[in-house]
């Protein structure tokens, strides 16, 4: 799980030259360049410190999309994620088990043939059949799926691989960074979402610096409760992650979920592997 904390370290504070005299704010208006200091131009809303929900997040590093249930506690500085396993799953695939000659599907005729001749007796097909279908099982692991806690206040994060329970405790090296938006961002602008009858009013914000860089993040939240919608990080004119949020809901239902499970207590200390069970 890659963390939104360290694509966010470079919004720098607003300068003093863009909270000046009128005209500038004037000139910035007609040009599109408003920012949330400016007068009459939005002010950040502040976002739920305590919310559950869902996500959805997309890493360019791995060009894969993976969901999860979402906790954020704000107020205490910590984070819990919890894989969701799709439906289908590109790992999906069939072990074999057993000693390697097998009869299997189509191709199982040429093995038994084979089979068949050299034993000279027919029986002999249907029992390497039987024998065969026996070692064979459908693996339907795909991608391993994790929990992870993250506890700011503690400086930790723990790894736990919800088939086994398996552990890994991993040093947090960023610090906290909380998931709203910065009172220096820039407006950028405020659209709904859906069409008629069915649509909701967000607003866009960035760490764009007028006329000096652009945004390495675009934050995307409504504008009448501040829930977050999406998120999204640039590097080099391209994006390397977006988060979309979705099924937020109030308040943290079961504070036990930011509590490690017990295998945690003999932590291993290396992270382990989001690859497929091969």
């Amino acid at each position: 799980m890659s963390g939104r904390v360290s694509l966010r370290a470079a919004k720098g504070t607003l300068g003093p030259w863009l909270l000046g005299g009128l005209w500038v704010w004037a000139l910035g208006g007609l040009c599109g360049l408003g920012t949330a200091g400016s007068p009459g131009a939005p002010h950040p809303c502040q976002a739920p410190q305590q919310w559950e929900g869902r996500q959805v997040l997309y890493q360019q590093s791995s060009g894969h999309n993976s969901r999860a249930l979402l906790s954020y506690d704000g107020l205490n500085q910590r984070v819990r994620v919890l894989d969701e396993r799709k439906a289908l799953i590109p790992c999906k695939r069939y072990q074999q088990s057993g000693q390697e000659s097998r009869c299997y599907l189509k191709k199982m005729w040429m093995g038994c043939l084979l089979v068949f001749i050299k034993n000279t007796l027919l029986w002999r097909i249907s029992e390497v059949a039987r024998e065969d279908a026996s070692r064979w099982e459908e693996e339907d692991s795909g991608p391993r799926l994790f929990e992870y806690i993250l506890l700011y206040k503690d400086g930790v994060m723990f790894q736990i691989e919800q088939a086994t329970k398996q552990c890994s405790k991993i040093t947090l090296t960023e610090p906290w960074d909380p998931l709203d938006i910065p009172q220096n961002s820039t407006f950028e602008d405020q659209y709904s979402i859906g069409g008629p009858q069915e649509q909701i009013t967000v607003q866009e914000w960035s760490n764009r610096k007028s006329a000096r860089s652009y945004e390495t993040w675009i934050g995307i939240y409504t504008a009448k409760d501040c829930y977050p919608v999406q998120e999204t990080f640039i590097r080099n004119y391209s994006v390397v992650l977006s988060t979309r949020f979705f099924d937020v809901q109030l308040g943290i239902k079961d504070p036990s979920v930011f509590t490690p499970p017990s295998t945690c207590q003999t932590a291993q200390l290396e992270k382990m592997s989001e690859d497929c069970t091969w």
